[in-house]
């Protein structure tokens, strides 16, 4: 199941050694014993033969084989081993006409040379798509960057994997900003799927981290994320794409206030599944949240979102997720009750382990009940209320740079003096 997060839960995979010149594809160990098995049997089958056949010539089909797993130097040092082992059988048991002596090197030559061949066009499309994985790994960066395990007052775990096939990115959106106002969140759904959805999805999150960070009503927030939505719709309007025009998406705006004794949590709901409330002692709860229309349909006219204010005590635990995952199918088409099943399954010990505990479960629960690929992107956000609460510098070195200042004041002229003098550029809110 391939899991995409930023948290303690499941890190994304580090990439080892890059398939190509460095190493065949499986392993030199595989290739090692395809060539034996390749070689043996054709040996066993000439020395079987009668002497006026001799199948020895068939190692020419052998480099063509393994071109499509090894390097090209692999390939052209297996080739001149064919070509030892063909002269040693002639030795040992010599053809009984000179001309079959003759077409059996020509055709390990042959075999060889197109085996290089193809060895070197294989290698480049693997650079090629080695270059396009870059991509969209800075890409999945870039839009969906990756979240720490804690953030002032909260432990954070996630989970997202786009419907998409081999897709980094989708729809589904999230993220955390500090701001000098406390904590905000957002967990949301862009309507569509495939590139359209991550253009608009790239869109939403850049208005969330500046308005987020800026904003000081939670009101204002979802004003600019619902501007943010307008807008991408008149561009695509203006340059006539009719795959993303009006688009919309469903929303959870989260405000954590700076306090640490605010046992509360400000939630706006644009249209979006309400959360799930987890306890201490393992009971889940649905909370009762007024939903408003998702963004990009404020035109449409009504109110704005209400903002409503939930009990969120230090132990709770918030669980935020898509439709990707109350839309799951089994074999049956029933979907995924999500709500129904941690009730059932969220235990005590689950409930107080950390966050990536429970996201593992959920996560492996919502596998157990797929049947075939995800239909839709799916993200959960697990996010747990301390009493603690953490700095917002990463060092007691960042702290004594700035002055003792937060890293998230709205006067950046100490950051720009910082970034100057260092040699090394620290990444800001």
């Amino acid at each position: 199941m391939p899991f995409r997060s930023s948290s303690s839960y499941c890190p994304p995979p580090h990439r080892e050694t890059r398939l190509g010149a460095d190493r065949p594809t499986g392993g030199w160990s595989a290739l090692v014993g395809l060539v034996a098995v390749l070689v043996t049997g054709i040996v066993v089958l000439d020395l079987a033969t009668p002497t006026d056949f001799r199948s020895r010539a068939l190692f020419g089909l052998v480099p063509v084989v393994v071109a499509l797993l090894a390097p090209v130097m692999a390939t052209a040092v297996v080739s001149g081993a064919l070509l030892l082992t063909y002269l040693g059988l002639q030795t040992l048991s010599p053809s009984p006409s000179g001309g079959i002596a003759v077409l059996g090197p020509l055709m390990i030559g042959t075999g060889g040379l197109l085996g290089v061949l193809i060895a070197r066009r294989r290698e480049a499309q693997q650079s090629r798509l080695q270059a396009l994985t870059d991509i969209a790994e800075a890409t999945q960066r870039a839009v969906m960057r990756v979240l720490p395990d804690r953030v002032e007052n909260v432990h954070i775990a996630d989970f997202y994997q786009p419907a998409a096939r081999s897709a980094r990115v989708g729809g589904d959106w999230y993220d955390f900003q500090p701001s000098p106002y406390g904590l905000r969140a957002v967990l949301g759904d862009v309507s569509g799927k495939g590139l359209p959805a991550v253009s608009a999805s790239a869109a939403l999150l850049g208005a969330f981290r500046e308005a987020a960070y800026h904003e000081e009503p939670l009101a204002e927030v979802a004003h600019r994320l619902e501007i943010a939505m307008q807008r991408y719709n008149a561009w695509t309007r203006v340059t006539q794409d009719s795959e993303r025009a009006d688009a919309f998406s469903t929303a959870l705006l989260l405000h954590f206030p700076p306090d640490p004794a605010a046992e509360y949590v400000d939630v706006v709901d644009f249209g979006h599944e309400p959360p799930l409330l987890v306890s201490p002692d393992g009971s889940v709860r649905t909370p009762e949240l007024p939903p408003g229309l998702p963004l990009g349909m404020g035109p449409l006219g009504g109110d704005a979102p209400e903002t409503v204010r939930l009990p969120l005590r230090p132990g709770d635990t918030l669980v935020l997720f898509t439709d990707g995952v109350t839309e799951c199918r089994d074999a049956s088409g029933t979907f995924y009750p999500v709500r129904e099943r941690m009730a059932r399954l969220i235990t005590p010990e689950i409930a107080q382990a950390p966050p990536g505990a429970l996201l593992r479960l959920l996560a492996e629960d919502l596998h157990a009940h797929r049947h075939g690929p995800p239909s839709d992107d799916a993200a959960v956000t697990v996010i747990r209320r301390t009493a603690t609460h953490t700095s917002a510098f990463a060092s007691a070195e960042d702290a004594a740079l700035y002055g003792g200042r937060s890293q998230y004041a709205t006067d950046i002229r100490p950051l720009e003096w910082a970034s100057r003098s260092i040699s090394s550029t620290k990444a800001t809110a």
